[in-house]
């Protein structure tokens, strides 16, 4: 079931619960009522907490093959020539890669949705290709994830027979995984590591693969679209391969949305035209980390791990796909900037970065933000509740990485 597709030839032999799931908490999850969102009634929506339970997850390769490597590729204290192979480079070349030992590390086949920003593949396209080279002009593309949480084309005949047998709590989990990788190999974020045009080329490669997405999702009557882009950079974060790679989340279930976003868009319902992110001075301006002609990037007063950056941009918008190229190549040269100034104090190089945006079809005044997340182990207390123990004041975090970062912004 590699890219999101089940079929009468990898089904066969199969039980029902081999497949990508969708399923809700009882125990935290509650009938969405309101009418505030603009929610669409045809279908029963939820928020709370659910689980996507996907045995093809497992399937992934992950990582570096030994430590040297993976100390080597994650010193971001001075400039490599990189000439690292892995599981992207089949796709890259558009022929089958083997390391240094004859071990093949992929075999070339894939769905490209975007090369940079031109469409390429359909979305809802039912089977892979082989790979042509990709142009060494193009910085970045965007791909169907071939080891998904959801499924993206069912045969009508075996999805009967699935949700047949399903249990009524259960149900067979559907949507797009997408995945953003560079040209070129690239292990960091790191201001000497990645240059700027590559990694604004990610986010554009990212933000057009969306707008198709949900373009070819909504001519299939889907609606009401969460659509969730994000990095997971190191393994302790969840990135399994050491090249740098977004990847977007896109939800068709159509049954609502997580307890964390449900209490993003009531507090910006709250906020009506006051919207918190237009109007604060994030602590009279000393929790404030960078402030551009598009961006501030800040401390959060309440994180969720200590040196935890929150960051919008100053125009109020609803998702990443509004983005415009100069707030992109904004926030992709600040990102650098932040990444080498976390290393150079010494915080743990395992990061998530999250998109917080709007779903499609949603009627909300919500204004896009993002995350950067380091590594940390957390205690029981913390999983017990929405809520964290810091040790890190943020202004004093946030003094800290100012310091760590004027260097590279001079």
């Amino acid at each position: 079931m590699e890219w999101g597709i089940i079929s009468t030839e990898n089904f066969v032999g199969k039980t029902t619960y081999d497949v990508p799931i969708k399923r809700w908490d009882p125990l935290s999850t509650v009938t969405i009522r309101t009418e505030d969102f603009g929610l669409r009634k045809e279908k029963i929506k939820f928020y709370g907490h659910y689980a996507y339970l996907s045995p093809i997850r497992g399937e992934r390769p992950k990582g570096f093959t030994n430590i040297e490597e993976k100390r080597q590729f994650y010193d971001c204290s001075k400039k490599i020539e990189f000439k690292y192979k892995d599981i992207f480079t089949s796709i890259t070349e558009g022929k089958p890669i083997h390391d240094d030992w004859g071990k093949q590390l992929g075999d070339g086949f894939t769905i490209i949705i975007t090369e940079d920003e031109k469409r390429k593949d359909n979305p809802f396209l039912e089977m892979p290709h082989q790979a042509k080279r990709i142009p060494e002009d193009c910085k970045a593309l965007t791909l169907i994830n071939r080891y998904p949480s959801m499924a993206r084309i069912v045969d009508p005949d075996i999805e009967k027979l699935i949700t047949d047998k399903l249990p009524l709590h259960l149900k067979l989990s559907r949507g797009i995984n997408l995945v953003t990788i560079s040209r070129d190999f690239y292990p960091s974020l790191c201001f000497d590591l990645i240059p700027e045009d590559v990694l604004a080329g990610i986010f554009l490669s990212m933000k057009a693969a969306i707008l198709y997405c949900v373009e070819e999702a909504i001519e299939r009557d889907y609606y009401d679209i969460p659509v969730t882009p994000f990095f997971n950079i190191g393994l302790k974060v969840g990135g399994s391969q050491p090249r740098i790679h977004g990847q977007v989340y896109i939800d068709l279930n159509m049954d609502g949305h997580g307890s964390r976003l449900e209490g993003h868009l009531e507090a910006f319902k709250e906020m009506g035209d006051n919207c918190h992110l237009c109007q604060t001075s994030h602590g009279d301006s000393d929790r404030v980390i960078l402030k551009t002609e598009y961006w501030t990037f800040y401390t959060t007063g309440s994180p969720v791990r200590n040196y935890h950056i929150r960051f919008h941009p100053n125009e109020h918008l609803r998702r990443f796909s509004q983005l415009k190229i100069n707030q992109i190549s904004d926030l992709a040269n600040i990102l650098r900037i932040i990444f080498q100034g976390l290393d150079d104090i010494s915080i743990d190089k395992n990061r998530n970065i999250l998109f917080n945006c709007c779903p499609f079809h949603y009627d909300a005044n919500f204004h896009l933000f993002g995350d950067i997340i380091p590594h940390e182990i957390i205690g029981g207390a913390e999983m017990v509740d929405d809520m964290r123990v810091a040790r890190k004041l943020p202004h004093i975090a946030a003094k800290e990485i100012r310091n760590s970062i004027q260097k590279y912004i001079n």
